[in-house]
């Protein structure tokens, strides 16, 4: 198991298990993420803080209750650096707002690890559980959205994401570009540790290639979203069932249409389980009730939204070295022809 291995909270992030924090990690660990915290988060040094990991660490990277005699908070060591100060200012911006977020509350320094940098950070502890599949939660999770992408219309800092989708929007072209490259001379070495994958799928890479267009930021429509809006990155708080946003990671560098994070929720809630043609219907009518209006045409955003995600994954792989279990891979084309069979219904 490598260093990063818990980086996937749930692998796949669309079935999450119940957030329990069962696993004591070793004092090794402990001690790197509280001088990691320590200037920043002083209840860190707190003498009855106990940390426990969502799954056995291997190393720092993971998800931990830190429980101290103020409180219980969520603590994340990543090997994505990703862009701490935009996503406290996003995530602040709209629980300022009344949009039920779990805004991010510490980014400490960089935890040094055996020759590799770290990003530890630190949010409240909700008290919930993830989605249950009733028309409830759909309702709930619609409103939330709807709240969100309200709000995020006038966020302040909206010309700094833009520009940083703009960047990555930019590299994914040639990532594209890369991969089309490398199929025409069938290289497949080029997937790495998922060559085997490659070559079995190159005809679905075609297609990709052929139609995946990134450039979402230069839409008439674009503006900041959340940008991953799956069962993983949503909790539905214990109290009274209203449903929070949760890892705002990719919405720094997400600027596109409301369809982009729709096309998330249809896909990952409501066709998750391979509905009847009736049901999925049913369940669309309850998101747009929620949404407040009509939803836009989904399945073409649904599979961009696919192919967005794999050109993610291989140009992780080949800028950072970060693999991606094949789970990930087969996903996003299940995903993508799925959304393909939707066409001209969503």
């Amino acid at each position: 198991m490598s260093v990063w291995s818990a980086e996937f909270a749930w692998p796949g992030g669309d079935r999450p298990g119940h957030p329990d924090f069962h696993y004591e990690p070793s004092e090794t660990v402990v001690e790197a993420i509280k001088e990691a915290l320590t200037p920043s988060f002083p209840p860190v040094m707190d003498s009855e803080a106990r940390f426990r990991a969502l799954r056995m660490p291997n190393g720092p990277v993971g998800r931990y209750r830190l429980i101290t005699s103020d409180g219980s908070w969520f603590v994340r060591v990543s090997v994505r650096w990703g862009n701490p100060g935009l996503e406290r200012s996003i995530t602040r911006y709209l629980a300022s707002r009344g949009v039920h977020v779990n805004a991010l509350h510490v980014a400490g320094r960089p935890l040094q690890w055996n020759g590799r940098v770290f990003r530890v950070d630190v949010r409240p502890m909700i008290a919930g559980r993830h989605f249950d599949g009733s028309a409830d939660d759909l309702r709930s999770l619609a409103s939330t959205l709807a709240a969100c992408h309200r709000a995020l219309v006038n966020f302040p800092g909206a010309d700094a994401v833009r520009a940083a989708a703009s960047v990555r929007s930019r590299r994914l072209v040639k990532i594209r570009d890369f991969i089309v490259a490398a199929l025409k001379r069938d290289e497949f070495g080029v997937f790495a540790e998922q060559a085997t994958w490659a070559s079995d799928h190159r005809d679905w890479l075609v297609d990709m290639t052929e139609q995946f267009e990134p450039r979402l930021d230069e839409h008439p429509h674009a503006q900041c979203l959340h940008g991953e809006i799956h069962p993983g990155n949503v909790v539905f708080r214990s109290d009274d069932g209203a449903a929070v946003l949760v890892d705002f990671e990719e919405s720094v560098h997400v600027f596109a249409p409301p369809a982009w994070d729709l096309a998330f929720l249809v896909q990952r809630f409501c066709l998750c389980d391979d509905p009847s043609l009736s049901g999925g219907l049913e369940r669309l009518s309850v998101i747009a009730r929620a949404y407040g209006g009509p939803l836009p045409g989904l399945a073409r955003m649904m599979r961009q939204a696919a192919w967005f995600s794999m050109a993610t994954i291989v140009d992780l792989r080949i800028s950072q070295g970060v693999a991606t279990p094949v789970d990930e891979y087969e996903k996003f084309v299940r995903l993508e022809r799925q959304a393909r069979e939707f066409e001209g219904v969503l």
